[in-house]
């Protein structure tokens, strides 16, 4: 199968299974109440953070060892193994600190939650080097479609009570991490020695690591910064125009494990630089679009309140069309064997929002939204400089 139908297979998988959790979302704020909605939002948002965290990178290493060829997968799964079950006491420890009133058999169900998370996310990576693509687009999605089972089966009185939707999330991903596990047992093959150490998968994984929270943390900062200065309006607009711009990077997410594992199989400098360069070309004329639209459609049809938000939006799409080619040549990064260059761009994002808090900055939501897109350009060329400048030869 061709990369491009690949990519085409994965967009429509995996956008089912986000279709199925946005869905049952909304089914059951319409039928339950927002009271039960929000707390199944916010058990799946407290498993996936935490999940996050106790996966340290590791999914991102054991594809590019596995892949080059110094860890075998059966190594690989031991790996695995240890932090699946690292994960589980993390999972109980979060929260036992957050909610110190919860009782262990609470805490021991979330401790499963988060052990299967990280297990799916874990076993899921060694599917896609070792498996066809639809196993791995399927394994991927499947999670996320039992959980809107479930979550019919509450709404249509299938079942008697509002279960505890950490059980329901550790029994969702446990089904599809025991599939995967199924699928890469009997193709493990026999021990080998093993070419790459704990250091070397500690030094990718902390990488990967460190990139994801980096990013994730100026996101979150930025937005504290809003609310702190101009209100909860305008943290309320920050917000939904910042959703609308995750929108087009979403098949960028679904494309770069894909990628990632085509640009080991051939590499290719110049490919990820005309990938970045499309996207980003394709968000900057969207975001040109959206602020030409700004002065008819100034509140993106929501009403007064959010009076601005177009053009709030329309920088923000210009920050993503960056974040589009930083994301991009990311992957690339790590494809090659070079995870730091993407800490190193997400150090320089970081000292650009510093900077943007530091100045005396008018007064607005638009200044703040300007920062933002500042710090993702930054990036994005700190991402550009660093594969320039390993193409080009430094001797004579």
């Amino acid at each position: 199968m061709g990369l491009k139908r690949q990519l085409l297979v994965s967009l429509v998988v995996q956008g089912a299974g986000a279709a199925s959790v946005l869905l049952a979302t909304l089914w059951l704020g319409a039928r339950l109440g927002p009271e039960v909605q929000g707390h199944f939002s916010r058990t799946k948002t407290e498993i996936e953070f935490v999940a996050a965290l106790a996966l340290f990178g590791l999914p991102q290493a054991l594809i590019f060892h596995v892949k080059s060829g110094g860890l075998c997968v059966r190594q690989a799964l031991r790996w695995a193994g240890g932090s699946i079950a690292l994960a589980l006491p993390i999972g109980a420890a979060y929260l036992l600190v957050q909610q110190g009133h919860a009782q262990w058999s609470v805490a021991w169900v979330m401790g499963c939650a988060v052990a299967a998370c990280v297990a799916h996310g874990q076993l899921r990576a060694l599917v896609l080097v070792r498996e066809p693509t639809l196993w791995f687009n399927a394994i991927t999605a499947l999670p996320q479609v039992l959980v809107f089972v479930a979550v019919a089966g509450v709404v249509l009185r299938v079942v008697p009570a509002t279960p505890a939707w950490a059980g329901v999330f550790a029994l969702s991903y446990g089904v599809a991490a025991t599939l995967a596990w199924l699928r890469l047992w009997p193709g493990a093959g026999l021990r080998q020695t093993s070419q790459v150490g704990g250091r070397a998968l500690g030094q990718y994984g902390l990488a990967a690591w460190l990139t994801a929270a980096l990013s994730a943390g100026a996101l979150l900062w930025v937005q504290r910064w809003v609310e702190a200065a101009e209100g909860a309006i305008a943290l309320g607009q920050f917000t939904l125009a910042m959703t609308l711009v995750l929108v087009p990077l979403v098949p960028i997410a679904y494309a770069s494990p894909l990628l990632f594992r085509h640009w080991m199989e051939q590499p290719d400098p110049r490919a990820p630089l005309r990938w970045a360069t499309r996207c980003l070309a394709l968000m900057l004329v969207l975001a040109g679009l959206v602020w030409a639209l700004s002065a008819r459609w100034p509140d993106v049809g929501l009403g007064s309140a959010y009076a601005g938000t177009t053009q709030a939006l329309a920088l923000l799409l210009a920050g993503g069309a960056a974040e589009a080619a930083t994301r991009l040549l990311t992957v690339q990064a790590g494809a090659n064997g070079l995870p730091w260059d993407a800490v190193r761009a997400e150090a320089v994002r970081w000292a650009v929002l510093a900077a943007g808090w530091c100045w005396p900055l008018a007064p607005g939501l638009l200044p703040k939204c300007m920062v933002w897109a500042l710090a993702c350009w930054a990036a994005a060329a700190a991402m550009a400089w660093q594969t320039h400048a390993r193409r080009v030869p430094t001797g004579p």
